[in-house]
């Protein structure tokens, strides 16, 4: 027979840690639901739109499943030092108890061991966007007056082809960022508390219950570095995303500023009779190449987010509750 050794208080404290191991994993999901909370960035990262707000959508899940299978095996922890405390009070000597088990069930009252080496909540700061801005984008009237040249001209209209993709707001996406690490970081200290309770529970916890739950810990810790590895690769994704979404916007502003030059001094020439006139055309032809260059910077940003978008994909699966380990039950009495 195999024998069973307890510490009540310390497996109560053991219970009380990863039931605050629950309670930051909460916290962590009602950050995320205000912190990133939706995909819509505007145009120019409308491309990966779809594929992050299902990623949200599963984030937002995981985390509340972590919350709840963390507050059940605390429960489960609970009722397992209630199990062993009623057997102890019809039996204040050895006995034969689970399985034909012998159990040592002591207490000195005293917890060691299971204090936070950190505060996971304390992680979960106020997000910031970093200073990311895209270039001025507005340029008046005289946009559309070289639009219509450029159309007349038989090239592209630049607002339906170029400008209007270079529209929205990457300060709210960078927000987005910080906050992806901001949760990483709270489920890392969360893992790392655990790690060591779990290291101290072992010194006065034996036996076949003791190692079930030491083996059910151990699939939390692999799932946590799984989660948090891949938040922190979320969240640098998005920032290069964004960081090529502003310098793609910013050699496409400086070429429609370019052409705006251009045209528009060919068009004080323009009532020049037949010099005038072949002048602008000539130069609105030349400005119909700088415009297409302007559309090719944009279909390789294009080609770009396609890339984050796969690996939004890909992150979807890391973010699966059916991936958690599932509940545990308490000790049979």
């Amino acid at each position: 027979m195999a024998d069973i050794t307890v510490e009540l208080s310390d497996l109560r404290g053991w219970a009380g840690q990863v039931e605050r191991g629950s309670g930051a994993m909460e916290a962590a999901h009602g950050y995320a639901a205000s912190n990133i909370a939706d995909a819509d960035f505007g145009r120019i990262l409308e491309l990966i739109t779809g594929d992050y707000a299902a990623l949200i959508t599963a984030f937002h899940t995981v985390l509340q499943a972590d919350a709840t299978g963390l507050g059940r095996a605390s429960t489960a922890l609970g009722s397992s030092a209630d199990t062993y405390q009623a057997e102890d009070e019809r039996s204040r000597e050895r006995f034969t108890t689970i399985g034909g088990q012998t159990a040592d069930i002591t207490d000195d009252g005293v917890a060691t061991g299971f204090d936070d080496g950190a505060s996971a909540t304390g992680k979960l700061t106020p997000p910031t966007d970093g200073g990311a801005t895209l270039p001025e984008v507005s340029f008046g009237w005289i946009l559309d007056k070289v639009c219509e040249l450029v159309v007349w001209v038989g090239g592209p209209d630049p607002r339906e082809y170029v400008t209007k993709w270079i529209a929205g707001d990457v300060a709210k996406a960078s927000k987005q960022v910080s906050a992806w690490e901001h949760v990483a970081d709270c489920v890392e200290v969360v893992d790392a508390n655990l790690d060591a309770g779990r290291g101290a529970i072992v010194r006065t916890w034996t036996g076949d219950a003791s190692a079930a739950s030491a083996s059910h810990m151990d699939k939390w810790s692999t799932c946590f570095t799984d989660q948090s590895t891949a938040m922190r690769q979320v969240a640098a994704h998005l920032r290069d995303a964004i960081q090529q979404a502003v310098n793609m916007a910013q050699v496409v502003v400086d070429i429609i500023k370019t052409v705006i030059s251009l045209v528009s001094a060919a068009l004080s020439n323009a009532a020049i009779p037949a010099y005038g006139q072949w002048k602008l055309i000539k130069t609105v032809k030349e400005a119909i190449t700088m415009i297409n260059s302007a559309r090719k910077v944009i279909m390789v940003f294009w080609n770009a987010l396609n890339m984050v978008k796969a690996l939004f994909v890909a992150a979807v699966s890391t973010f699966s509750a059916e991936s958690l380990p599932p509940a545990p039950a308490a000790v049979p009495a």
